[in-house]
């Protein structure tokens, strides 16, 4: 879009509109996306997540950072399927970096392999998670019987499980068509953010575990935000390094309602903003930040004597 005149708005003295194309540049420098900023590898790419906040591994949407632009230092850069290139290289980085645990790792940005900074999790847990229990899930129709029984297994575990011994516990046997039903069934739970995964040193393996038991403390963080507070926290993560935004996109891409995410962006006190243009997020001038989530009874679920169970809304501090 062609950069547009500036203009002063008479009460703050904030330009009304801005340089699209600055703003643009400033977005790309930010992502490391230039020959000047890009990343050299893999450890020079360890400290983006908790810098960015949210990361994916290849470019899956225009309004989140990804390694392979950063490391290409071009936001058009094409991907490819050979081992032995840049794409091969990066694809090797979610081992890498998720064996250091540099930041939660799961399918986030359009269900997509995306890296969440760990201070920015309990708000997504509460945004983009579903916290209640397993066994509600079920009951309500919204799990099928196979991801209940992933759940189960997972829970009795008490501990990470590899994919063969997951099958095996779950009456997942070898062959295409049921390699088919239990990779449903995992995602059913993957997309409610209720799965874990730990990356195993040496045979490159992933192991799961239930998002609750490995990463208690932020479960109770996620519940004791409110939907408001959880959106204010990701839109202070994400605006400052992204510059702009544009709401439809992002909202899709996050499988957030776009009202709520228009809403977040107007509530944000005038101070606390960033540019924003027609295309980028607008809102009502010199509001306050206000409640844009539904209101809801706080839940503290105990299930079979454990506290919280296998969902992360309802777990108890401290046990």
């Amino acid at each position: 879009m062609a950069a547009q005149a500036k203009r002063t708005d008479r009460e703050t003295g904030a330009p009304a509109q801005v340089d699209l194309d600055e703003l643009r540049q400033r977005r790309l420098r930010n992502w490391r996306q230039t020959r000047e900023t890009r990343l050299r590898d893999v450890e020079d790419a360890a400290g983006e997540p908790a810098r960015l906040k949210l990361v994916t591994i290849y470019p899956v949407s225009a309004e989140v950072p990804n390694f392979y632009h950063a490391f290409m230092g071009d936001p058009e850069a094409k991907t490819d399927s050979k081992w032995d290139s840049p794409s091969g290289e990066v694809y090797t980085w979610r081992w890498l970096l998720g064996r250091r645990g540099v930041a939660f790792y799961g399918n986030v940005v359009r269900r997509r392999p995306t890296f969440v900074a760990w201070d920015l999790l309990p708000a997504v847990l509460r945004l983009l998670g579903d916290g209640r229990m397993p066994d509600e899930l079920y009951d309500s129709g919204a799990i099928s019987a196979d991801a209940y029984r992933i759940a189960q297994a997972l829970d009795a575990a008490g501990d990470v499980v590899s994919t063969g011994d997951l099958r095996a516990a779950t009456g997942f046997p070898a062959g295409k068509e049921r390699h088919a039903a239990f990779q449903k069934a995992l995602d059913e739970l993957d997309r409610r953010l209720l799965l874990s995964r730990t990356f195993v040193e040496g045979d490159g393996s992933l192991r799961f575990g239930l998002l609750a038991e490995r990463h208690r403390e932020h479960a109770v963080a996620a519940d004791r935000l409110t939907r408001g507070e959880a959106l204010d926290t990701l839109l202070r993560a994400y605006l400052p390094h992204a510059m702009y935004a544009q709401p439809a996109v992002l909202a899709r891409h996050l499988a957030l309602p776009e009202d709520e995410l228009r809403a977040g962006r107007a509530g944000r006190p005038q101070r606390d903003r960033l540019p924003a243009s027609r295309a980028g997020l607008t809102g009502r001038r010199g509001c306050q930040w206000r409640d844009a989530g539904v209101s809801e009874p706080r839940r503290r679920r105990i299930r079979r004597g454990r506290p919280g169970g296998a969902g992360w809304r309802g777990v108890v501090p401290g046990r």
